[in-house]
């Protein structure tokens, strides 16, 4: 467990957002005074205080492609590049790291790179951040990923080198004192994911309520004929409503009230959700439904309920979910509301991936 970081520790904060305080306001953020704003190094140096130590090193420029950075400062001086060669900062950022006990990357994307007019292409992060952190994680050093994005980014490398990663999109003028609330551990996050993060590009668009194809893959039972990559996988890297905490939480099977229901009637989907980890911790409970058997195609599944709690370690509590008619209705062919008889699917869980299922049939 890398996260929370300890104050007294060496702490290397690396990057080039780790100290830029117009990235991280972000975009739309006109009516911000830059000056005012609380990088995450700062942030950082902050929390720590006279407990522990905080280096320092840029690492890498945003990005090395002049087209973009042209782009970036069409209008002013919004990307500020470092002279020096891309290797000369990767060696400044590897020495400082050695010299600590734990690394904290600050990459992905410069505020311009996130809005109008500011569509990508490869929504993987620039490769001159990858390449430092590649060398990061060449140090053997516990390394921490603090993402500034403005989108869903393609983060197959680092998920696998990265030993935490902390999704703080654009964090705002205190965004850095939040930020190391996070790392250290004085805040348990509890955020959920509003939109799942592809592989690659070339899964877009990836979202959980997609409809059913006709040969539908299933990993249990693998076969050519399926709707499926052959060289990667289906699912989202980060699927919707995904979050982890820093403690752990367990969802028990779907209870259900009854094994039908009425269309003037109710059926309530329970389900228990343990804390099994050694402190307080929030999470979000989610509740999904699917039409099996609708007259036209239905999404796999689509969020109907969700509640958020809070529970200490080992406490469990029973989150209920009633369902009701206006729940099952979509709109027709005949382009009227309406839900109709036939088997529904429910689905809890802390995601929309992981998820326990129950069903019952409207009559």
């Amino acid at each position: 467990e890398t996260l929370p970081l300890k104050k007294s520790a060496t702490i290397a904060v690396v990057g080039p957002l780790a100290d830029s305080k117009r990235d991280v306001m972000g975009s739309w953020s006109a009516a911000g005074v830059a000056d005012q704003s609380v990088t995450v190094l700062t942030g950082i140096k902050n929390a720590v205080g006279e407990n522990g130590k905080v280096l320092y090193a840029k690492g890498a420029n945003v990005t090395s492609d002049k087209g973009i950075i042209d782009f970036l400062n069409q209008y002013e001086e919004a990307v500020k590049v470092d002279p020096r060669s891309p290797q000369e900062m990767i060696d400044e950022a590897v020495q400082t790291a050695k010299q600590s006990d734990v690394v904290v990357a600050v990459v992905g994307e410069a505020q311009g790179m996130a809005h109008e007019a500011s569509s990508r292409t490869d929504i993987t992060i620039p490769q001159s951040q990858r390449d430092l952190i590649a060398a990061l994680k060449a140090t053997g050093k516990p390394l921490v990923l603090v993402l500034m994005n403005g989108r869903p980014l393609a983060l197959v490398k680092e998920d696998q080198q990265a030993d935490a990663i902390l999704e703080t999109w654009f964090a705002g003028t205190e965004g850095g004192n939040a930020i190391a609330d996070v790392l250290f551990g004085d805040y348990n996050p509890s955020g959920k994911l509003p939109m799942s993060f592809p592989r690659s590009v070339g899964q877009i668009p990836v979202y959980y309520s997609h409809l059913n194809t006709g040969r539908p893959y299933n990993a249990d039972k693998p076969n050519k004929y399926t709707s499926r990559y052959f060289d990667e996988a289906n699912g989202a890297l980060y699927p919707f409503g995904y979050g982890l905490s820093y403690t752990t939480f367990t969802v028990s099977d779907v209870k259900l009230s009854a094994p039908t229901m009425k269309r003037d009637g109710k059926v309530t989907a329970s389900v228990q959700v343990t804390n099994t980890g050694k402190r307080e911790g929030a999470t979000v409970v989610q509740m999904y439904l699917q039409d099996v058997t609708a007259s036209m195609s239905r999404p796999v599944k689509q969020l109907k309920g969700f509640e958020k709690i809070t529970l200490k370690p080992g406490e469990t509590q029973t989150v209920s979910f009633p369902i009701d008619i206006e729940a099952l209705k979509f709109w027709n062919q005949q382009m009227k509301y309406d839900a109709e008889p036939g088997k529904f699917n429910v689905f809890i869980g802390t995601d929309s991936a992981r998820v326990k299922k129950g069903e019952f049939e409207l009559l």
